[in-house]
């Protein structure tokens, strides 16, 4: 009698363990199929960006006053540059992500100048120039 016991309570437990196990990995191959094509179709062909501005903080939040000046810069743009932004902190941490497609080589620089700018002198902004995001 102890024996079957012991067998069913090892039957069960295997059971509801593998159960919760496949669940999971189906969830986080969804998650990574849905990152990958939306990453595929968006960033340039070797996955770099021409320009990634970052908001990061230092336990007070994101320079929200930049935010505002980089916000405002993009919309004022007469060539209306497309970016991508990626959260990816518990503060508000933030990247923009440019390509610069709609720029011939000339111009990104004077872009790149002109935004740096408009944001201003902040300790809590990081520029990165032909790297991939986060």
């Amino acid at each position: 009698m102890k024996t079957i016991f012991l067998s069913l309570t090892t039957i069960i437990s295997l059971s509801l363990f593998s159960c919760k196990s496949k669940k999971e990995s189906n969830t986080v191959s969804k998650i990574n199929t849905e990152t990958n094509t939306s990453n595929t179709s968006q960033n340039i062909a070797n996955g770099t960006y021409r320009l990634i501005v970052s908001f990061i903080s230092i336990g007070t939040g994101i320079d929200g006053e930049a935010y505002s000046r980089l916000e405002k810069f993009i919309q004022d743009h007469p060539k209306k540059p497309s970016y991508e932004k990626k959260r990816w902190g518990r503060e508000g941490e933030e990247d923009f992500m440019f390509t610069l497609k709609e720029f011939k080589a000339s111009e990104q620089q004077k872009f790149i100048s002109d935004l740096k700018a408009a944001i201003g002198k902040s300790d809590r902004v990081h520029y990165k120039e032909n790297e991939k995001s986060r």
